[in-house]
């Protein structure tokens, strides 16, 4: 009887391995949790914080409605183009108002801004980062001067950065 014991004992940790290797597997390949962006509301201006790393380039910023199902390519609400400050370099876009970034679309009517906005940039290579708020959300948001609010709670700029790994240029 205590050898049988003894095998069943090894196939159960045989098993428990098998199977700890496979969820190890699944977890290691699966695609990893994108970067959260954060957003602030100023007076009547929304502001955003993008995660960027100190070599990333901004090209373009946009703001569309995250719930216009009705096409393929939503419309755009507003959008700016080629950041001039340091702030707007830094992933520090100030929707409505353009300022910092060389052009931009007119401020958009109260009433033609949704409840929800997917608001992202584009590098020159066409890729960036995008995130979704509900204005909600993010108007209502209890905040300490200097943060954010993101999908992970509030945090500060550098908190906002710090998610990328950043490889300095040398």
């Amino acid at each position: 009887m205590w050898p049988f014991a003894i095998g069943g004992s090894v196939l159960a940790l045989a098993v428990l391995v098998a199977v700890g290797t496979w969820v190890y597997g699944v977890y290691s390949m699966s695609d990893p949790v994108p970067p959260v962006l954060g957003a602030r509301v100023e007076g009547r201006t929304i502001v955003v914080k993008f995660p960027v790393c100190p070599t990333d380039v901004i090209q373009r910023v946009e703001v569309t409605d995250f719930d216009d199902d009705t096409s393929a390519n939503p419309h755009i609400l507003w959008w700016a183009a080629n950041p001039t400050t340091p702030s707007a370099k830094k992933g520090i876009a100030r929707l409505w108002s353009g300022e910092g970034f060389e052009r931009h679309a007119p401020e958009p009517a109260r009433s033609a801004v949704p409840r929800n906005l997917d608001i992202g940039y584009a590098d020159p290579s066409g890729d960036g980062r995008d995130g979704v708020f509900t204005l909600r959300t993010i108007s209502t948001a209890r905040l300490k001067a200097g943060q954010y609010w993101t999908d992970d709670g509030p945090k500060t700029a550098a908190q906002i950065d710090a998610q990328l790994t950043c490889h300095r240029g040398g």
